[in-house]
């Protein structure tokens, strides 16, 4: 306890009051109160506002129900950061609120409210806090008494801890020791807030309370609105005079005027927006349930694997490599498209380290995405982004246009109605095979638009340059024969050191991998073994190649699902070797 009377004696009223909000650095005017009035939508509004630094608010407002709460909230409090000792930094704040835990001891708060060296500064939590002298029969400003955080407990992300942070884990948990009459946190204010699951089709919701303190004089305001959907990933409220000192407050359900359920905090885009009307959140998906157990369990925060164990991955039906997210169409880097048995498809954006660092739901578990038999990705529509061609159980062949973060499954185009030929084809892949992009099957071109289709009759066809309008020609690779009929994946790849076509990767059924190289110029003339028959490649089920890390963006990397449910990576492969195997996801008890 001696640490919150410590804490207790140098928060005082006068320097509670006198913290300044983290996010209203540089921007003098954020800590008055806006009353401008405007029609804008969201997304005008973002598009239109000026650079500003992060989290800084413009005085832009837009009317809706927001009221001031002078009796304060019991979970809501401020999150204050002493000022470093010797130095011109102010005593900051920013909002936070209590979690319930079998702690009693967490606290959440956004992690751009702990960047730079605030997280080794000291740090308390007062909940319920109120600005003001207190009324006759009411406590003070502290009702509930200052909660010094303890030492090195923080939990942060990694991912947001590097040089350019992830907007999608802007979310902190830290552990606070007793107030100085000996009380834990949750003995004090009650329960706290119960964290609440949020998937991505379900950030649009209804009657969800936002509240949080405003700079000046830190009267805490409160606002219940409907939440709308922001790209794919974060949950936006529109709600007035939400302006600089807001960051790290809680978005809750089922709000009783104490507590609720907890389904974000001010932070996430923009690190909670640009304007004091409009306020966002992360999503709160596994990352956010990662980093709470670690902090109820008192270990150690990592950048934790959204890929799931193996029985998720045992689950996988089909899979296809392709740079959908807008980072890795920019970067050049490879992401992983999964449909599985469900019918739900997932996109699992490439880190560039042979990994993947998160789960975007295209969409979640259907009937009709069951009948998704093959799929493969290219760039058929010319614009860099990806699109996603689907072979269905009846026949039919569908592209969906552009696929990303954003416009996920929205933008179909059919290329074959339902027909019995498009049954049989088996294995699909998509590649720069051909060199053109021209719809003439000669040149230098680069573009992966040409499709190699595994018959059931072991014929082998090439397609060139196929794009929205459909197919403009085909050549037939290997007439009908047993022998491809036991090629199980095939998947376009660059593995050798020409510049021409791509070659072509099989895993056989009975464990045998080859490399075709350059399969345009040289059809299948030229073979590479890098696995013999009988190899442990016969509990391999599902394979697909990218650029999956290497720091270049050559795709000679294989991504492999095992039998067991295993998910593993080859890097660097060669029409030589194998190289090195990389596990993601390791054997069940593994």
């Amino acid at each position: 306890m001696r640490e919150a009377r410590e804490a207790e004696r140098y928060w005082t009223p006068e320097r509670i009051r006198g913290a300044v909000a983290i996010d209203a650095k540089g921007n003098a005017t954020n800590e008055t109160n806006a009353t401008d009035e405007t029609n804008e939508t969201s997304e005008t509004a973002e598009a239109r506002a000026p650079e500003a630094k992060p989290g800084g608010r413009q005085k832009r407002s837009l009317r809706a129900p927001s009221r001031p709460t002078a009796e304060g909230i019991a979970t809501v409090g401020v999150f204050l950061i002493r000022g470093a000792d010797g130095a011109a930094t102010a005593d900051q704040f920013c909002s936070a609120s209590a979690v319930a835990s079998p702690t009693k001891s967490l606290v959440v708060t956004a992690a751009h409210c702990l960047k730079g060296d605030r997280r080794n500064r000291s740090i308390a939590f007062v909940p319920g806090y109120r600005a003001g002298a207190a009324k006759a029969g009411q406590v003070g400003e502290t009702p509930y008494g200052v909660f010094p955080v303890q030492p090195g407990k923080i939990w942060i992300d990694g991912r947001y801890l590097r040089p350019t942070p992830s907007d999608d884990v802007d979310f902190a948990f830290l552990r606070v020791g007793p107030n100085a009459r000996g009380r834990l946190l949750e003995d004090a204010t009650g329960k706290g807030n119960a964290l609440t699951a949020v998937d991505s089709a379900h950030l649009a919701r209804k009657k969800v309370t936002v509240a949080g303190y405003p700079g000046g004089k830190k009267t805490p305001l409160q606002c219940t609105n409907d939440t709308t959907a922001f790209q794919g990933r974060f949950m936006e409220i529109q709600c007035d005079g939400f302006r600089a000192g807001v960051s790290g407050g809680p978005f809750l359900e089922n709000f009783d005027g104490r507590r609720g359920n907890l389904v974000g905090v001010i932070g996430g885009y923009k690190t909670g927006g640009l304007y004091d009307h409009i306020s966002y959140t992360s999503q709160f998906d596994d990352d956010v349930f990662r980093l709470y157990r670690q902090a109820v369990g008192d270990t150690a925060p990592d950048e934790g694997s959204v890929l799931g164990d193996a029985k998720t991955w045992q689950r996988a039906r089909a899979m296809t490599a392709g740079r959908f997210h807008t980072a890795s169409v920019r970067d050049g880097k490879s992401d992983l498209v999964v449909r599985r048995d469900d019918g739900a498809v997932s996109l699992y954006r490439g880190n560039g380290k042979f990994g993947f660092d998160k789960e975007v739901r295209l969409i979640g578990p259907n009937g009709t995405w069951k009948h998704a038999e093959v799929i493969t990705a290219g760039d058929f529509t010319g614009s860099a982004a990806y699109d996603l061609f689907v072979r269905w159980s009846d026949g039919e062949l569908t592209l969906y246009k552009d696929v990303d973060e954003h416009t996920k499954l929205h933008n179909e185009i059919q290329l074959r109605r339902p027909n019995s030929l498009w049954k049989n084809a088996k294995a699909i892949t998509t590649g720069h095979f051909t060199g053109t992009g021209t719809g003439t099957g000669t040149g230098t071109g680069t573009r992966a638009d040409d499709l190699v289709v595994r018959w059931s009759d072991g014929e082998l066809t090439l397609y060139p340059d196929v794009d929205e309008k459909g197919f403009h020609g085909e050549r037939k690779l290997t007439a009908p024969n047993k022998t491809w009929t036991h090629a199980r994946d095939i998947s376009a790849g660059s593995f050798g050191n020409s510049p021409a076509g791509q070659d072509l990767f099989v895993r056989w059924s009975d464990g045998e991998v080859s490399v075709y190289e350059n399969i345009a110029a040289k059809s299948l003339k030229s073979e590479h073994r890098l696995r013999p028959a009988g190899s442990p490649w016969r509990q391999a089920t599902l394979s697909t190649v990218g650029a999956f890390g290497g720091g270049t963006a050559r795709e000679d990397d294989v991504l492999v699902r095992w039998s067991t449910g295993k998910l593993s990576v080859n890097a660097d492969t060669t029409p030589a070797s194998l190289s090195r195997e990389h596990t993601l996801v390791p054997n069940p008890g593994g």
